[in-house]
């Protein structure tokens, strides 16, 4: 599975249908999906899906640049060039996201209530 197919995982994970262990005890899903908190982890979760792909958008179109270079279809090499460059930047950006947001779900883990 490739880190772009992981943090979509996770996006989906905190979908408002997704609730299953998640909130207090006694809450079923149909009771959650009630509170303001669905509508901010919906939000939220739009917000990684379309990040990643934004990201997964600027890889293909990386290649493609990269490709059509390789063929001589064109002769834009700083074309390709910033497009990869562009990509790097993004995909780098987009886990180091995911590694603050796993470095937060670990401290609240530790939190003792």
């Amino acid at each position: 599975m490739n880190p772009l197919e992981k943090l979509q995982e996770m996006a989906g994970a905190l979908s408002p249908g997704a609730t299953a262990g998640v909130g207090m005890p006694g809450m079923t899903g149909a009771t959650m999906g009630m509170g303001p908190g669905a509508a901010m982890r919906a939000e939220f979760s739009n917000f990684l899906n379309k990040a990643v792909t934004e990201v997964e958008g600027k890889l293909r179109s990386a290649e493609v640049e990269k490709a059509k270079v390789l063929t001589g279809e064109t002769n834009n090499l700083h074309q390709a060039t910033i497009a990869s460059s562009e990509a790097g930047i993004a995909f780098s950006l987009m886990v180091e996201v995911r590694n603050k947001l796993v470095e937060s779900y670990q401290e609240i883990m530790r939190m003792q209530v």
